[in-house]
């Protein structure tokens, strides 16, 4: 089904892209009980070895909390290990391990495959001309690509607020 010209908008189309790609990666990591993020997250590690947990964030536009739990699951599962920084005594770093490496390396023919899949509709020159634009956007924006950019701020309860019952008007 073809896209409706009032839908165009740069942000609906990502959104739906965005759709597109988590679905075709879940095909990837759901037998692995992992996400997406998660696995740039091992592959981060892996590119950037004795990088310290909110480096590791900040790089693949994660929260450092959520970083902290997908390491913590590489550790059980022996795909990381942490060491105590050299150069801060109170920071730990990371490093992937030979399993962790393996395991990266046995699914790099499946990610291959989706980014395939995705820009199957594009010429070659089309789709290296959209990654490059896709880059230059992303990085144009990029103080605004950060973890929580886009969430509301939390409601406070006034006194005002705080004497209606739940959902109901004064």
């Amino acid at each position: 089904m073809a896209v409706a010209a009032i839908h165009r908008l740069p942000q609906h189309l990502t959104r739906r892209f965005q759709q597109v790609c988590d679905s075709l990666q879940n095909e990837v990591f759901a037998p692995h009980d992992i996400v997406a993020w998660q696995f740039a997250l091992l592959v981060q590690v892996y590119e950037a070895p004795g990088t310290d947990r909110t480096r590791l964030a900040a790089a693949i536009g994660r929260d450092t909390s959520s970083a902290g739990q997908a390491l913590e699951l590489f550790l059980a599962r022996g795909w990381v290990e942490k060491q105590v920084s050299p150069e801060d005594r109170r920071a730990t770093t990371y490093r992937v391990t030979p399993a962790g490496a393996a395991f990266r390396q046995s699914l790099g023919p499946a990610v291959a495959g989706v980014a395939a899949r995705l820009l199957a509709p594009l010429s070659m020159a089309e789709a290296s001309s959209f990654l490059a634009l896709l880059a230059r956007l992303v990085e144009a924006h990029e103080a605004h690509a950060r973890p929580g950019a886009a969430r509301r701020p939390p409601r406070r309860r006034t006194p005002a607020t705080a004497a209606r019952p739940e959902g109901g008007t004064p």
